[in-house]
């Protein structure tokens, strides 16, 4: 079709004047850059990531809740259009409830009834800024089951509208897909709350607020060490293996009690396809493989550190091997990768 086109205006174009041919190039010119736009824009497949928006008085709220009806939350909120004024019932299909909360058939209706239930029951307290107005108010406000179609309609409490629609300040937008691979409730909760400083890159969240926060009881996790082990070092690995950011952390201490913790927070550089590795990546890759990590592993190590931390974990385990004082290697190796490690 392209082809015939140009031989169309080709013939015409040497019997026109200079001032007519310059016109019919122009719009050929114009003409065949849309084609290739057009066309372009066709080839592109790639999905586009979705993002979830929650006010960040929502996302500082005090509330518990497992990781089930976290889940259903982000759902729902997955369901809302940037430019509802109003909040609608939507139809979660209890085949895809089934699906993305890992299930079994027998036990759909009783484990999303009990979700649902829980998540109209259990209040939540969102503070004013002035500290003069808690709000308390449950996740939503009607869960009508459609057992024959098999499918369940939910809403959330309407007093929830300033905190999710029609936001223009003060809000944090939220990639549905990596919340969605996070299974620990507390990884997803540290990771909303970290999320907020992502422009800052830093965020000091005070024990007892980061508690408050996730949900725990009082005489949960008393120990400070159990409370480290459960919730904060939990979180922070399962956010740097699963979503596309980098979290640390540091305590900090008064009269020798941790009594707060400075988060990091950075985007991870763009993901590396194993399968188009550059050379040196490669050879970094099988270097791990002979150390004991799997491919999938090495690939996300690879991924998920930069090459000169790589290089110098391999360079300083090759020399403790060396000198026979690796008595397991790959852990050493393993620490080395979390350390930093410098020959």
């Amino acid at each position: 079709m392209l082809k015939k086109t140009f031989r169309m205006l080709k013939k015409t174009f040497f019997s026109w004047s200079c001032v007519d041919n310059f016109f019919v190039l122009s719009l050929l010119q114009i003409n065949i850059s849309f084609w290739i736009v057009h066309n372009m824009g066709k080839k592109d497949k790639t999905p586009a990531k979705k993002f979830i928006i929650k006010s960040n008085k929502l996302i500082e709220a005090r509330y518990r809740l497992g990781l089930q009806e976290l889940q259903v939350v982000f759902w729902l909120l997955g369901q809302i259009k940037h430019d509802d004024e109003d909040f609608k019932s939507h139809k979660l299909e209890i085949r895809e409830f089934c699906n993305f909360i890992q299930v079994k058939p027998e036990k759909k209706y009783t484990e999303l009834r009990k979700v649902t239930k829980n998540l109209m029951q259990r209040v939540m307290e969102i503070e004013e800024e002035d500290g003069d107005e808690i709000i308390q108010v449950a996740w939503l406000s009607s869960a009508i089951y459609k057992s024959k179609q098999g499918y369940v309609l939910l809403r959330f409490d309407p007093e929830l509208k300033p905190y999710i629609l029609q936001l223009k300040s003060h809000f944090t937008k939220i990639n549905l897909e990596d919340a969605s691979r996070l299974k620990s409730k507390y990884a997803i909760r540290v990771f909303e709350l970290l999320l907020q400083y992502e422009n800052i890159g830093s965020r000091n969240i005070a024990i007892i607020d980061l508690r408050n926060y996730c949900g725990i009881k009082e005489k949960e996790y008393k120990n400070y060490f159990d409370f480290k082990r459960k919730v904060i070092q939990k979180s922070k690995e399962e956010i740097n293996q699963k979503t596309e950011y980098t979290v640390d952390y540091r305590e900090i201490k008064s009269s020798r009690k941790v009594v707060a913790v400075e988060w990091s927070i950075k985007k991870k550089r763009v993901a590396i396809d194993p399968l188009r590795l550059s050379a040196p990546l490669s050879t970094l890759m099988e270097r791990l493989t002979e150390y004991g990590f799997s491919k999938p592993l090495a690939a996300r190590i690879v991924k998920n550190h930069e090459e000169a931390v790589i290089r110098n974990a391999l360079e300083t385990v090759d020399i403790q091997v060396s000198k026979g004082n690796a008595k397991n290697p790959k852990a050493m190796l393993q620490t080395a990768l979390k350390e930093a490690w410098k020959p």
